[in-house]
């Protein structure tokens, strides 16, 4: 009798268990609370309690806040510009559009277009957003050479202001990609009047659900919370954003929390994985690191030379050391993203074979001068010492350059690169238009690229509608660099993002452009 009781109460226990954990999956918000009334205990959903301050890793220097100017081109950029500012449309990390300081938007041809733009918007120094706004974005950004925003913009022909919240923008060539240009975080609408009453200061001010208090160059940037934010508002009072170059002092901050958020390194992946105090966030970036040749430089220019290179280089081993075995080795000998569109994946990767790589190198002008390689994120100096070795393997005397991002941007220009070899991690969205910035005049051609075939391709793809007869001009596009070989792709990232346990609402983009907005961090 003892034992049925025993059974029986036991029974009844369990399923009481059972009722109190609710059997669901767990979620980042509070779980409802019993609050007492009149007529008894009614379930009502608790709200959510938030910690006011978000503190953030970025993995490079910011020294300038400015579309505008080149100094500016840190890879950080697209992080902070979705925190302070607004781009015409929003592009999702599912591949959609969706209305943001533009409503809406049509054309008929690809060279025209009309775009209604939203009412009631302010900018933090509380001017009304119009469409003045951004014919002064348009043409302040045809002047300012050597920056994102005049790659993406310095296509418009002409503007016509219909109204304050009305604009007409009439290209020079049909682009069936220009929505996606606009919508790229890197060419924000900013404000006239701030740039006119404060030219250094002018590029702080913007339409985003944050705004800048400080700046300390090389630092952290300091944003507080904009309560007259048109959208959603954001989650946290104040928003920090801090470079620490140091791996294992960052990694400590986190671990005490003093970051919400931090890149991890993915040697340390099992032990945050493991710990219940984190998240751990991951994702493969359609970027693709690669290795970069000075093609007006007379060694690094010649074909021979990069053969070589190409012939020594071991990926598998960039991947173990540099990454420590996560990631994806690339999988065609084309410089492109990792699902970028009309991917040419019929070109052959060069796999490492060290005989055919000096017989190469015997054939070049190399006479044994020093190489030198330029590298300014954690990762990419690391694959730079490993390329450095290998380089070594067959006789090329090399030497690793560390830099940081300012430095880089100022160095390796393309009207003015002074480096042999970059080896760097490169931005692709997933429209082929991307390669633009790889195979064309820009700031981001490394390499300082130039094929007026190339180019000519380029133009004729973005004013063709047509699916196929697109990939017939990109897959030719892809030959041409390929027997060019300005760039050798390496690696398609895996990242990390270790967070306290209840931090999220960051939208992780493939392109690294995350979007913090509407972070949070659950107390």
């Amino acid at each position: 009798m003892k034992k049925i009781v025993c059974m029986a109460l036991c029974l009844v226990l369990c399923i009481g268990l059972l009722y109190g954990c609710g059997g669901g999956g767990t979620t980042n918000t509070p779980a409802p609370s019993a609050q007492p009334t009149e007529t008894g205990t009614t379930p009502t959903t608790k709200e959510p309690e938030y910690h006011d301050t978000i503190n953030l890793y970025i993995a490079d220097k910011v020294a300038i806040i400015d579309p505008f100017n080149p100094g500016a081109a840190s890879s950080q950029f697209g992080i902070y510009s979705h925190l302070l500012f607004d781009t015409l449309v929003y592009y999702t990390v599912d591949g959609k559009y969706e209305p943001c300081l533009a409503t809406e938007w049509s054309t008929e041809d690809n060279v025209h277009f009309n775009f209604k733009l939203r009412e009631g918007v302010k900018y933090h120094n509380g001017e009304p957003f119009t469409a003045d706004d951004v014919a002064f974005t348009i043409d302040r950004a045809k002047g300012a050479q050597g920056t994102q925003i005049f790659d993406r913009l310095n296509q418009v022909e002409s503007y016509e202001i219909v109204n304050d919240h009305e604009i007409n923008i009439t290209l020079k060539n049909p682009n069936v990609d220009f929505i996606f240009d606009v919508s790229y975080p890197y060419v924000p609408i900013m404000n006239r009047d701030a740039y006119e009453k404060d030219p250094e200061k002018g590029g702080w001010v913007g339409t985003g659900p944050f705004k800048l208090d400080n700046l300390i160059p090389n630092d952290s940037i300091i944003l507080l919370a904009n309560d007259d934010y048109w959208g959603e508002k954001a989650l946290c009072k104040k928003f920090v954003l801090r470079h620490i170059p140091e791996e294992t002092t960052r990694l400590i901050m986190l671990e005490n929390g003093e970051f919400t958020f931090a890149d991890l390194p993915s040697i340390r992946v099992p032990e945050f994985e493991n710990n219940p105090k984190y998240e751990v966030y991951s994702y493969v970036m359609d970027n693709c690191n690669y290795i970069a040749f000075n093609m007006r430089k007379p060694i690094t220019g010649d074909k021979n030379f990069r053969l070589a290179v190409a012939y020594a280089i071991d990926r598998e081993a960039i991947l173990d050391i540099a990454f420590d075995g996560y990631g994806k080795i690339v999988d065609s000998g084309t410089f492109w993203g990792n699902n970028t569109a009309y991917k040419n994946r019929n070109l052959p990767l060069i796999q490492q074979d060290l005989d055919k790589a000096k017989e190469y190198l015997a054939k070049s002008i190399y006479n044994g001068e020093t190489i030198e390689i330029y590298a300014h994120l954690a990762h990419t100096i690391k694959t730079a010492e490993v390329v450095m070795a290998q380089l070594r393997d067959i006789g090329i005397n090399a030497e690793v350059r560390k830099v940081d991002g300012p430095t880089m941007a100022s160095i390796a220009t393309f009207e003015n690169n002074n480096c042999d070899i970059i080896v760097n991690s490169g931005a692709w969205s997933p429209l082929a238009s991307s390669c633009k910035s790889y195979f064309t005049p820009s700031n981001s051609n490394r390499a300082c690229y130039v094929n007026p075939e190339v180019t000519a391709l380029i133009d004729q793809a973005a004013a063709t509608p047509d699916g196929e007869e697109r990939q017939k001009l990109y897959y030719k596009i892809q030959e041409i660099v390929y027997e060019d070989m300005p760039y050798l792709g390496t690696i398609h990232m895996q990242l990390f993002i270790g967070a306290q346990k209840g931090a999220g609402g960051a939208v992780y983009f493939p392109t690294n452009n995350h979007d913090y907005g509407r972070a949070y961090w659950l107390k």
